[in-house]
């Protein structure tokens, strides 16, 4: 017998069951936390467009289609505070969970007085010292920009350019400013809006994606659900993937032109024969018309 969890209704009624969100009663401190020349940006668009109702950039049509889902409700209780911000951990530290010193609890305590919003407190996670030991000091270049996506945006890089941009940010403004160009983009802001955890969205369609970028979250995922980034090694996971999709895109389509020598088929050759009277085999004696003998 199917259990709830397993059977038709208790799937159907998984799959509508929404990300985790929570909306602050106070917006008098929205946007506090610092930004830098890429965030300033990235508001400014975020603001003209929310005036004007309309989206930019990639957006997930079966979460906003027309503007930024950060016009949606969202609860405000203190169960959707505890589910957000467990989540956020989950989500932030690739399901590795810190210890009680490890958390980052002023962040916690400022979302919860309506200081800062949820993608703040995702922004704040991300620059923690907790994430920095895990996922950018002790991994490959590539290795953190491919979880920085993950972690923020819910997808992989979709190429070999989003990554090298990416590490030329890192490389020049430093590595806060590369997460807050994430989680300042119109992508973030169009699919997870101020009140939304990020989550894997990769089994939609959204604008841009292409299907490769399915591929890569399962290569960052892994084998096992319950596995955490920091223990699939500190080496890139797509790379190889990227790299084989770019030359793939460049090489050009082999044509090979080869003359040959076709025989035409050979009908069956018709010959005119003209009239062909029945063959005489008897000798027949001429005989004058009226004589008889």
């Amino acid at each position: 017998m199917l259990s709830t969890q397993t059977s038709p209704e208790g799937l159907a009624a998984a799959n509508r069951t929404k990300p985790a969100s929570y909306s602050t009663s106070n917006k008098a401190g929205k946007n506090t936390v610092h930004r830098t020349v890429p965030g300033a940006i990235a508001d400014f668009k975020r603001n003209t467009c929310a005036s004007m109702g309309i989206g930019i950039g990639p957006r997930l049509y079966s979460e906003c289609p027309f503007a930024v889902t950060s016009d949606e409700y969202h609860p405000g209780s203190s169960e959707a505070l505890e589910r957000t911000i467990i989540a956020a951990y989950r989500q932030v530290f690739g399901n590795l969970p810190p210890t009680e010193n490890e958390r980052c609890t002023s962040l916690e305590a400022r979302l919860m007085n309506g200081e800062i919003t949820v993608r703040d407190f995702v922004n704040g996670l991300a620059k923690s010292p907790f994430y920095k030991d895990n996922f950018f000091h002790s991994v490959a270049p590539q290795r953190g920009i491919e979880l920085n996506f993950k972690h923020l945006l819910g997808r992989a890089p979709l190429d070999q350019a989003e990554v090298q941009k990416s590490i030329k940010l890192q490389a020049e403004e430093g590595f806060d400013a590369l997460i807050d160009s994430l989680t300042d983009c119109a992508e973030y802001t169009e699919v997870f809006g101020s009140d939304i955890v990020p989550y894997n969205r990769t089994t939609d369609s959204y604008a841009g994606m292409v299907t490769l970028s399915f591929n890569l979250m399962r290569e960052l995922g892994g084998t096992k659900v319950s596995i955490s980034d920091n223990a699939q090694g500190k080496k890139s996971r797509t790379v190889y993937p990227l790299a084989t999709a770019a030359a793939t895109a460049m090489k050009p389509v082999s044509f090979t032109y080869i003359a040959t020598a076709r025989i035409m088929p050979k009908l069956p050759e018709q010959k005119y024969t003209g009239h062909n009277p029945p063959k005489v085999t008897d000798y027949v004696p001429f005989r004058p018309f009226g004589i008889h003998f």
